[in-house]
């Protein structure tokens, strides 16, 4: 798969339909009156999802005081919005308004500007450089865990993430029982994007998103602090730089950038971007991937071997030996993708699956459904690393397995993330058995929270056993 062609073309003997002659796609049928949709999202966000795609890979819902909204689950479709199309394919303002001009929100040239900028410290020799930092940062708040201790895992990993982002990527070794402040702002700036308060319109000022604008003011006046001491003593080379604000300070007083791209208010907002995305996608891979392998005893045991036959914590040398590992990361972001669906706004008409998609309408891309679409998967709703040791990749629609995203947007965190949970997983996976405290769904699933990424529900207790 993966050799479509980027648009269908007509039959001999009939004209290509119009765009504006084509019908919206219908509201499904087994959901209710449309008026409805929005408080049957908030109560079961992703059993809503599946119950509206049930009939069509293209579905319309209804969305108060907003209009509708429209949602894709093919991966031709995230090809198109995110590759061969994505000039129609905009990013939504509800993201400018959280982040302001930062790498996330920004398109065109200044986007360009922004990632070439940002590049080297995420480019793959580099992240492989921060393996010795990571690996520190695990093990500086694992060993601090017990046999017996019961553990909040989730939020665990999230402070272990947010620990290992700051002092690799920042240049701020954060406190391991302070900085609260820091800590609790890193959460709340997911709190823009609670089902509760997406679903409204922007303006409504709900306390969620109070919380979001007080995380914002408190990361942004942390990135004056630390521009202060970066401009005291700047890299005389930028490529000498070893975290994220030395580089942008660095290349600005070189001149090696725009001015304009980096002004302190885009670094600011550049730096509420890197916080809020740098360390959530790892704590939920962690999260979900410790409660696959307590629920799958046979992969827990293949996995131990694996990191039992490691002299001592992983290396970037023992990388390629950690096959296992590396399949229950892959198989983990295919069930529980963190960014589970990727919104976008049309910026023109554009007709998709034979239905009409009006210009500036939002349209939410459901990597989650793709990833678990069973005439891409076998078996897509069991936990299977071992789908991944034969030519599944090779098999598959290019977009059929998207948990980073995709095209030239594809997140620019990824070798990052993908490294730090390798690392993770082996260096605890030697030290401790995880027992997850909890019962699962009827069918398998552990108890999920979807907001802006998927999460486990808060509170859910792990047991640890040293081994």
């Amino acid at each position: 798969m993966g050799t479509e062609t980027d648009e269908e073309t007509p039959r001999d003997g009939e004209d290509e339909p119009r765009v504006g002659d084509l019908s919206l796609p219908p509201y499904p049928p087994n959901l209710g009156h449309p008026s409805l949709h929005a408080i049957r999202q908030m109560r079961d966000l992703l059993g809503f999802a599946d119950r509206a795609h049930d009939t069509s890979d293209v579905v319309r819902l209804r969305r108060p005081a907003m209009g509708d909204d429209y949602h894709f689950a093919h991966p031709e479709h995230l090809k198109r919005a995110l590759l061969t199309e994505r000039g129609a394919f905009g990013k939504s303002e509800d993201f400018r308004i959280a982040f302001g001009e930062g790498l996330l929100t920004v398109e065109g040239e200044e986007w360009h500007r922004q990632r070439e900028a940002l590049r080297p410290l995420f480019a793959r020799d580099s992240v492989l450089g921060y393996a010795d930092g990571m690996i520190e940062g695990i093990e500086r708040r694992s060993r601090r865990w017990a046999d017996g201790d019961r553990l909040d895992l989730q939020r665990e990993f999230r402070r272990m993430t947010l620990d290992v982002l700051f002092a690799t990527v920042l240049g701020r070794e954060l406190e391991l029982d302070g900085d609260r402040r820091l800590r609790e702002a890193a959460e709340d700036l997911h709190a823009w994007f609670v089902p509760t308060s997406y679903l409204l319109p922007p303006w409504v000022p709900t306390p969620s998103r109070r919380r979001f604008g007080a995380a914002k003011a408190t990361i942004r006046e942390e990135t004056d602090r630390l521009l202060a001491e970066r401009r005291a003593d700047p890299p005389t080379d930028p490529a000498e730089a070893e975290d994220l604000l030395s580089l942008l300070v660095g290349l600005r007083r070189a001149g090696a950038v725009d001015r304009g791209t980096f002004t302190d208010e885009r670094l600011r907002d550049q730096m509420v971007t890197i916080v809020f995305a740098g360390h959530d996608t790892t704590t939920t891979t962690l999260t979900f991937a410790c409660w696959a392998l307590a629920n799958h005893p046979e992969v827990r045991e293949r996995f131990h071997e694996e990191v039992d036959r490691l002299d001592g914590p992983p290396t970037v040398d023992d990388l390629s030996n950690l096959e296992v590992t590396e399949r229950v990361i892959t198989e983990t972001l295919r069930l529980f993708p963190p960014v589970y669906v990727l919104p976008r706004v049309t910026t023109e008409e554009v007709a998709v699956d034979g239905y009409r998609i009006p210009a500036d309408s939002r349209v939410f891309l459901e990597i989650r459904l793709v990833q678990r679409d069973p005439r891409f998967f076998d078996a897509p709703n069991e936990f299977r690393p071992s789908r991944w040791t034969g030519d599944l990749r090779r098999e598959l629609h290019d977009f059929a397995y998207a948990p980073f995203g995709g095209g030239p947007r594809v997140c620019i965190g990824r070798e990052f993330a993908l490294l730090e949970a390798k690392l993770a997983l082996a260096t605890i996976g030697r030290e401790y058995d995880l027992y997850w405290i909890g019962e699962n769904e009827p069918d398998g699933e552990p108890p999920v929270s979807p907001g802006m990424t998927l999460r486990m529900v808060e509170g859910e207790e792990f047991l640890v056993t040293e081994r």
